[in-house]
């Protein structure tokens, strides 16, 4: 029973006790007969002396007239409307740029229009107490800003300016010219086609200059003979329909020609017989051209010309081969001019917009180049829910390829002159984003130190830097390092540490 009459012995004195103190330990100084330190002049709620506190006695820091909350800029107390806010010793400077177009920009964070966390102050007991607390400061002041949609894209040729050359009569290739990878002008010869029906198309045109001629002297002498009276005018009209006959058929066989892609001389129907064949022989192809086969069927020769300037990109060709119109012997692709082909998500359509500069970085690591959107497709893919954006681009040094693959970014904005703070420096609670701006004369012997709470508006991002839309203007000081802290204190103070300041 021992055992037993001691702990509920030891209980019972620890009942009585704890009822006698207020279940309180006593403190450390009490035990050992120390005097307390006097707490009577210390703020609990703000962390600074009662007798300094400037949120318990609001006359010790008058505050400035309150403006409200701004609709256009989306901060309470705007200092872009009322620059008397800013906290700056010199004349207070607004922003170089349409702050107000910029926020209606893009989608951006807003504010509550009933947050009040900016009415409050936050003060430290000194300087010298705000630097152990790990604070620290930057200088609000302009940088450049951009802002971009980042898509995925391709490189393509333009597809107007790729030919894919083919012959425009069957029969075989008498000579290749040109090869994979070789520049071509327009005009410039590729090839050289043995093709029966062009011979046969020169026999033509030849045979209707004779006739067209003949038919033409006939005419001639026979209206000499109907003026004499010699002949009645049925022969001499008999023999202008021949000749009629015989025009249209040199029109004909002039246009066959033509077709196969021959410029016939404008006066070959003055030539006679012999200098019509020598012409008609090699019609088309060039002097500097080596003719193959000792010069044997050179009236079936028809080159292959290149449409326009460029580069041969494909070649599928060999002397002697067999081919017809329905085989591309030769891909001929003007490189000086690219297409850039982006994939924008359905949602970020509706910022894009022609004429919009666009960046692109190949993933080759190859320099980045610039060009303009051009045109986008009135069609969402069904499968990826992108829109297809097409942006020219200029390659007259050749940088670029076909098929090549890398991310573009669309240009919305390019702010030379953004106001900006460091990423740090902006602290946020769920319905507003926040800056804490030193007071202008907090180094002043005497001052208060005291950091001014600015609700901001969110724009771009340049590396460790953010854009403010609204809220602060060049010149004002902001915490940096330990404005977290800073918002912790501040959320702390607003909901209250039951320290009585207010009770009166």
């Amino acid at each position: 029973m021992l055992p037993n009459i001691v702990v509920f012995s030891g209980l019972g004195a620890v009942l009585y006790f704890g009822h006698r103190t207020g279940w309180e330990l006593p403190r450390l100084s009490a035990i050992v007969g120390t005097a307390a330190a006097p707490t009577d002049d210390w703020c609990e709620e703000h962390l600074v002396p009662e007798s300094q506190c400037v949120e318990c006695n609001k006359d010790l820091f008058p505050r400035p007239k309150e403006f409200g909350f701004c609709r256009t800029h989306g901060v309470a107390e705007c200092v872009l409307d009322h620059p008397e806010l800013a906290q700056t010793h010199e004349a207070p400077q607004l922003p170089k740029y349409d702050t107000a177009k910029a926020i209606s920009l893009l989608p951006r964070p807003e504010n509550n229009s009933r947050n009040t966390l900016h009415k409050m102050l936050v003060q430290f007991a000194s300087a010298q107490a705000a630097a152990k607390a790990g604070i620290d400061v930057d200088v609000v002041q302009e940088r450049s800003i951009t802002e971009a949609l980042a898509s995925s894209g391709e490189v393509r040729f333009d597809p107007t300016r790729v030919a894919h050359l083919s012959t425009k009569a069957p029969g075989s290739v008498a000579a290749v010219l040109k090869k994979k990878g070789d520049r071509v002008k327009a005009g410039e010869v590729v090839a050289l086609i043995d093709a029966a029906s062009v011979g046969q198309a020169k026999s033509q045109l030849l045979q209707a200059i004779v006739q067209m001629q003949l038919t033409e002297t006939t005419v001639e002498r026979l209206k000499g003979a109907t003026a004499n009276g010699a002949i009645s005018k049925k022969s001499l009209i008999e023999a202008e329909s021949e000749h009629k006959q015989a025009e249209i058929a040199f029109l004909a066989a002039r246009q066959t020609l033509s077709n196969l892609g021959f410029v016939v001389p404008a006066d070959v129907e003055r030539h006679d017989a012999k200098q019509v064949s020598e012409e008609l022989q090699l019609l088309g192809v060039p002097a500097e051209i080596e003719i193959p086969n000792g010069g044997r069927q050179l009236a079936n020769l028809l080159p292959m010309r290149s449409v326009f300037e460029g580069t041969i990109v494909a070649a599928d060709v060999a002397r002697g081969e067999v081919v017809d119109a329905a085989k591309s012997l030769f891909t001929v692709a003007d490189p000086s001019s690219m297409w850039l082909i982006l994939n924008v998500r359905q949602e970020d359509a509706r910022l894009v917009k022609e004429g919009l500069p666009v960046a692109f970085q190949p993933d080759d690591g190859t320099p980045e180049v610039r060009g303009c959107v051009s045109w986008l497709s009135p069609v969402v893919d069904e499968r990826t829910r992108t829109l297809e954006v097409r942006v020219a681009i200029e390659n007259a040094d050749g940088r670029l390829r076909d098929n090549t693959f890398g991310t573009g970014r669309i240009i919305l904005r390019e702010e030379p002159n953004a106001i900006t703070v460091p990423l740090k420096s902006v602290q946020s609670t769920s319905d507003a984003h926040f800056v804490f701006v030193r007071d202008k004369d907090y180094l002043k012997e005497g001052a208060h130190k005291v950091f001014h709470v600015r609700q901001v508006r969110i724009g771009g991002k340049n590396g460790d830097h953010i854009e403010l839309l609204a809220g602060v203007l060049p010149g004002e000081i902001v915490a940096t390092e330990g404005s977290g802290a800073i918002l912790a204190q501040l959320l702390r103070s607003s909901f209250g540490a039951g320290c009585g300041c207010h009770e009166e």
